[in-house]
């Protein structure tokens, strides 16, 4: 409680006090600890938006943020006041409330910092606190206290409280607030409520929308694993029956044909030895389950069958990748015998990971190149009617970020073309996420045909009329975007200009800088954390990136999990770069990394990921809402960015279109590094223009280079942030 003055009086045959200056309240010194703990979380809380000031900033709207400042500090403080002031409560007793509003603080933080909870719910939490704590107090129950709250503010809140009469009901509840709502990640959890009414119908909703979870625990030795397989429902025990076999999750994604009759499991494992016959039978099935939900069915193992399947096409592609440099009867000996519709599903899915000259080279021999001479005809049409168009508009915008989109129109036509362009554009207001409208809007940024840029902002502006007059309003936001993108990238003038014109125009801060004042935190010192893993290419990457530091700009500490780089010259940076330690070494290390910055109450605005595709996620589960320049190097995939826009909305990102590699991650992180030491402002047309020379006389990494994509050209990221603004501010009027 920051209100009282602390007053130490020791005396040695009595119980040290501390006094309240104003109110005569006497606290025992045995308990100021917990008092102290409270308030550094209010002082965390109140310092989150990098101010050490007494207001809690939540939202643009003065009146929330002067309601949750309310209940983390003078609501907060009342409740301590209360505590102490009650007589009727032992030292054990008074422990326990203050241990618990501590909790429920720490909590509160640690989820805003990564946006698991929505800041706004504050003066609710705390509210329901100080009623349960009271409820709690008379011996009544705490359960009609915690109805209101989201299952995020509510999941440590009844933890407090665990001998009160209440607990396993008010448990039950909030259990159910996450469970219906949260399909996706509720199983890990279930466990822990197997003897609750509607585990049952839990794990059948499970079974329909993320079968291969409950396959993980169906084939568990746990008592979660027994609840399963006395499941009644019919789709959770031919799950159980697919668990019986050990091929079980190569067989999962088949459980539509498994459950319609047309195969069996013994039929399947047959296949499922065999790697080239297994990834045939996934496309053939793939095809299958496309034309069944263009009927307006929804397969149970598309997404077990979408992730097997991409998994198995990233093993094919990291092959040949990595024989880039042997010829190419050698470097793509592997797909020889690749059907058209095979080399599809190897290029859409391998989005994120797949070498320009992989996928088309003056040989004729990449992916692309191969997949339309094995065409009788070589039509592109055809093709895209044989996967029944599935993923189309994803292989359409790989296809302009490659620049073979021209030749795959003209391998039809011009109706077609003309008819298959319309489509890419169209429905965009129908989809569940942005996905398919940030692939139209990356797209545009690669098409260098006149013709066709115009008749995609023709197409643009029609479906904008038509949402208009549907007044459909997700529609109307969409395409007046993509309309507002189009124009401002199709006018005269630099990079600079043209920048300044779309922010302008979307109403966006700059982004076309980051100003360097918005990087430092309150003490003035700008902090970055790299994320770094322990396979072959994190260490080697790592071994690299340390020698970027020489002794006479930096200091370098090395410890057990993490080294700290500090300038020496310049302004005052700190760079935490956790190790590369062998895997799972590595998560570890990141994780205690993580907690250190919080611990130290620490939030870096610079987040760089050096890695693999497959380590992305540590990362951005580990991205903090204060990251002002994220970059990822490689994983440039819309999921990718709406992650990290969703947890840091004001960063700027730079990714790449291919996998990334450390000769172009390094001039990018050094050049960045210059800047901030320098104290100026990150100007990302500067900073590319600069680096642009630098690769233009470097033959073996200026192809790669092009491949990444600045903050300020990335159209993508752009119309996802000008999108949720709008959003937003609709929300709030």
């Amino acid at each position: 409680m920051r209100k009282f003055l602390i007053i130490f009086l020791l005396a040695a045959s009595q119980s040290s006090w501390v006094h309240a200056q104003n109110s005569h309240l006497q606290i025992p010194i045995t308990r100021q600890g917990f008092h102290d703990n409270i308030d550094k979380e209010q002082a965390a809380a109140a310092k989150f938006d990098g101010k050490a000031d007494d207001l809690v900033r939540v939202s643009d709207d003065q009146t929330i943020n002067l309601q949750v400042t309310n209940a983390l500090i003078k609501q907060v403080d009342k409740i301590q006041e209360e505590i102490e002031r009650d007589s009727s409560l032992d030292h054990r007793l008074k422990v326990k409330y203050l241990t618990g509003i501590y909790a429920v603080l720490k909590d509160y933080n640690y989820k805003r910092a990564r946006t698991l909870l929505q800041p706004e719910e504050a003066p609710a939490i705390i509210n329901a606190y100080q009623q349960m704590m009271h409820a709690d107090m008379k011996g009544k129950s705490i359960y009609p206290y915690i109805q209101g709250l989201s299952f995020e503010g509510s999941e440590r809140l009844i933890e407090v409280f665990k001998d009160n009469p209440g607990y396993k009901e008010a448990r039950g509840l909030v259990f159910t607030k996450y469970a219906f709502d949260n399909l996706e990640t509720v199983m890990p959890k279930l466990s822990d409520y197997l003897g609750y009414p509607g585990t049952d119908s839990i794990v059948a909703a499970v079974a329909r929308k993320y079968p291969n979870q409950v396959l993980t625990y169906a084939t568990s030795y746990t008592p979660m694993a027994t609840a399963i397989k006395r499941n009644q429902d019919p789709i959770v025990q031919t799950i159980v029956r697919i668990g019986k076999s050990p091929q079980s999750t190569r067989i999962l994604p088949f459980i539509d044909e498994i459950l319609a009759g047309t195969t069996t499991v013994e039929d399947l494992e047959k296949v499922a030895d065999n790697d080239r016959q297994y990834y045939r039978q996934m496309v053939k099935s793939t095809i299958n389950l496309q034309k069944m939900k263009s009927e307006g069915h929804q397969p149970i193992g598309m997404k077990a069958m979408m992730e097997n399947m991409q998994a198995k096409s990233l093993i094919y592609i990291r092959d040949v990748n990595d024989l880039h440099e042997e010829p190419a009867n050698v470097r793509f000996r592997i797909v020889n015998d690749f059907t058209p519709e095979e080399l599809y599903y190897l290029i859409v899915n391998g989005q994120e990971e797949l070498y320009t000259s992989s996928y088309t080279n003056h040989n004729n021999a990449g992916l692309y190149d191969q997949m339309m001479i094995r065409m009788k005809p070589p039509r592109g049409d055809s093709l895209l009617m044989m996967v029944n168009f599935d993923r189309f508009k994803k292989f359409i915008a790989m296809a302009a970020g490659f620049n073979t989109l021209d030749n795959f129109l003209k391998s039809m036509a011009p109706e077609n073309s003309n008819y298959l362009m319309q489509k890419y554009v169209q429905n965009l207001e129908k989809t569940e996420d942005l996905e398919d409208a940030v692939d139209v809007a990356n797209s545009f940024g690669s098409i260098r045909d006149p013709k066709l840029l115009d008749f995609l902002r023709a197409e643009v502006r029609k479906n904008l009329a038509y949402v208009k007059k549907h007044n459909d309003r997700r529609g109307t936001v969409i395409y007046q975007l993509l309309t507002s993108l189009f124009e401002t990238e199709a006018e005269n003038g630099n990079d600079s200009s043209k920048a300044s014109d779309m922010a302008s125009k979307l109403q966006l801060p700059p982004i076309n800088y980051v100003t360097f004042n918005s990087l430092e935190s309150d003490s003035g010192r700008v902090y970055q954390q790299v994320f770094f893993y322990g396979d072959k290419d994190g260490q080697e990457s790592y071994a690299s990136f340390m020698s970027n530091f020489p002794s006479g700009d930096w200091r370098v500490v090395k410890g057990k999990y993490w080294t700290t780089i500090s300038s020496l010259k310049g302004k005052p940076t700190t760079i935490y770069a956790n190790l590369p330690i062998d895997e799972p070494g590595d998560k570890e290390a990141i994780s205690k990394l993580s907690e250190y910055l919080d611990e130290q109450d620490i939030h870096p605005s610079i987040f760089i990921h050096r890695g693999h595709s497959y380590h992305v996620n540590t990362t951005l589960d580990n991205l903090q809402s204060s990251a002002k320049i994220v970059v990822l190097g490689s994983c440039g995939g819309y999921h990718n960015l709406a992650t990290v826009l969703e947890k840091s909305p004001e960063a700027h990102i730079i990714s790449s279109k291919q996998v990334g590699t450390r000769f172009v991650n390094e001039p990018i992180i050094r050049s960045l590094e210059d800047v901030v030491r320098s104290g100026k402002n990150v100007d990302w047309v500067i900073m590319w223009a600069q680096l642009s020379k630098k690769f233009a006389g470097d033959a073996r990494n200026k192809e790669l280079f092009s491949d990444y994509v600045p903050p300020h050209k990335n159209l993508g990221a752009i119309f996802i942030k000008a999108y949720r603004q709008i959003m937003k501010d609709e929300k709030k009027s």
